[in-house]
């Protein structure tokens, strides 16, 4: 659950604010070859006029960084210049990485860009989720009606250059995240210039070139449809600024049709902002959504965002779908509908875990800084940072064909079979029309977090 900012407050992290000034004016301190007493001294005088404006309180503290500072300037062995950027990026990764919190961290300004842009809910490229596979870069699924889809390009097929230029050295030593952030900020751009993508489609080893001009991406994060019966099935992957946009349009689709009941499906949902939950929140009931808990104890009551009355389903009974990949917002969902809204079961798997709240700083050079603020609980002050939320009815997913269900959002029937297939959502459908409920799940790890693929 992020918040966002544009500019660096004093309170968020002054350790961040004396790093980042202290290093700028220390970058002319490098000196590319030598290793003598002398070169010391001279790192450390260019660099004093940073060092003096160093805040009294830290400046003891920062005493020891500038000595290794002036040490790398000066001793470190190299070949070609050291890159001034990259320590200092580095620094500051290190420092937020000092808090323990995995949450409070830094982007550099490609990936800060990609993820702004991302949450905006559009974007200016082909239109295609990456992953990244045995050190290539893969399209993971393209968009619906994409500029990615219409060039034909399909799940699994491998990116192996992008305007001539191969990416498996562009993304050699990275994680799997840097990867498909640098890949997709190579594919990203203005719309209406052309990409030409080298491409490779498994089993072939051929190559082949296909050149696809940009457009404008939205990116759809609620899908909904009729379901037999009189359920209304609704998926939200994502809480972006667009999200309440094409909810409320979806509702406004859904309630003439007078639906009976509604499975709500935040699985793999890894969150958003607060203020769409709390929009979201105000579709399905009005009350408390959650309290924040902040720095020495403070707590806020935060309410729904009550939505136009042709928007809300307030009263009709409600399934809502979550698994381990249903992370921050929607966990405060999750959460406040189960304790909130009468006739609403959780059913699934275990939420992830995520109870806490980042601001998202844009600092000077397009980079941002994720600092924790608070950990929230729900509407009856159950915390979930690191517990997650565990279902009334717990169902481990499965494809078995003895699960089918009509086919929604964008999935399709299996290759040789007719229909699709989905424990979790059958076992909801079978609840919600009043026959048994689900048995028992097995026991045990439902699978690995996976990294989220980036859109390019």
């Amino acid at each position: 659950m992020v918040r966002t900012s544009r500019a660096i407050t004093l309170g968020a992290s002054v350790a961040l604010l004396v790093g980042v000034l202290a290093f700028a004016a220390g970058w002319a301190a490098a000196r590319i070859v030598g290793t003598t007493p002398v070169d010391t001294v001279i790192a450390s005088f260019f660099s004093r006029e940073s060092r003096r404006t160093t805040p009294a309180s830290a400046r003891a503290d920062f005493a020891v960084f500038w000595q290794v500072w002036d040490l790398v300037q000066a001793e470190f062995y190299r070949q070609e210049p050291l890159d001034q950027q990259h320590l200092v990026y580095g620094a500051i990764k290190g420092m937020l990485a000092s808090l323990g919190d995995e949450y409070t961290s830094f982007q550099e300004p490609d990936l800060a860009a990609q993820s702004r842009e991302s949450m905006q809910g559009r974007f200016e490229g082909i239109g295609a989720y990456l992953r990244v596979q045995d050190g290539a870069i893969i399209i993971d699924k393209p968009f619906r009606g994409s500029p990615a889809e219409r060039a034909g390009l399909r799940a699994g097929d491998i990116v192996v250059a992008v305007d001539g230029e191969p990416l498996a050295a562009l993304i050699a030593g990275l994680s799997d995240g840097e990867a498909t952030a640098r890949a997709a900020s190579k594919i990203r751009g203005p719309k209406g210039t052309v990409v030409t993508l080298t491409m490779r489609r498994p089993p072939a080893s051929e190559t082949y070139d296909v050149a696809i001009t940009r457009d404008e991406v939205p990116i759809i994060t609620v899908n909904g449809q009729m379901l037999d019966n009189g359920v209304a099935y609704i998926q939200i992957t994502e809480f972006k600024a667009t999200t309440t946009q094409l909810l409320d349009e979806t509702l406004r689709e859904l309630i003439p049709q007078q639906p009976r009941s509604v499975v709500l499906d935040l699985r793999n949902n890894p969150g958003g902002f607060l203020t769409t939950a709390q929009e979201v929140l105000g579709r399905f009931y009005d009350g408390v959504a959650l309290y924040e808990r902040e720095n020495g104890g403070v707590e806020k009551e935060l309410r729904t965002i009550v939505g136009p009355a042709n928007t809300r389903l307030y009263d009709v009974p409600m399934v809502v779908l979550i698994n381990s990949g249903s992370a921050s917002a929607a966990e405060i969902v999750a959460g406040a509908l189960r304790d909130q809204r009468p006739n609403t079961t959780l059913l699934g798997e275990k939420s992830f875990g995520k109870g806490s709240v980042q601001n998202i700083h844009q600092l000077g050079d397009g980079s941002s800084a994720r600092i924790t603020i608070a950990h929230w609980f729900t509407p009856n002050r159950s915390e979930i940072h690191r517990i997650g939320i565990t279902p009334q009815y717990e169902v481990a997913a499965s494809e078995e064909a003895r699960y089918p269900v009509p086919c929604v959002a964008d999935r399709q029937p299996a290759a040789g079979q007719s229909t699709c297939t989905d424990a979790q959502l059958a076992w909801s459908l079978n609840f919600l029309a009043g026959l048994a409920p689900p048995p028992p799940a097995r026991t045990g790890d439902f699978g690995p977090q996976l990294p989220r693929p980036a859109a390019a």
